[in-house]
């Protein structure tokens, strides 16, 4: 499978089952914040209790999400393509911090970003 069927086929699926969020990542200058939101599409799902492991506690959750909104967006200042611990998922009425986040790559291009969240 070549990286870009594999996101296509990820776009797919996200597209039929998953559900619309907000990703977001706060800029400071001097004492001004200001908000980044992009609009994506995730699944959102709670850990099982045989995945508590490492940092994982009971009420954090799995986000998966394709690198196509993010890449279409465009961070500002040269940010990375990948969200990063601080950054926030706004879904279902709730926002949640990423604590970490797994890119996943095929033939050296980002396909699938792995997160896990808390809030």
């Amino acid at each position: 499978m070549t990286p870009a069927a594999a996101i296509a086929a990820l776009n797919r699926q996200l597209a039929l089952h998953g559900q619309d969020a907000v990703l977001r990542r706060s800029t400071w200058v001097g004492t001004t914040k200001t908000n980044f939101d992009v609009d994506v599409r995730i699944t959102l799902r709670g850990y099982r209790p045989d995945e508590l492991l490492g940092g994982i506690t009971q009420g954090d959750s799995q986000v998966v999400l394709g690198p196509t909104e993010i890449a279409v967006a465009g961070w500002p200042d040269s940010m990375v393509d990948v969200p990063r611990a601080g950054d926030q998922i706004i879904a279902a009425g709730r926002t949640r911090s990423v604590i970490a986040a797994a890119p996943i790559h095929l033939g050296g291009e980002l396909v699938r970003i792995d997160m896990q969240v808390r809030g």
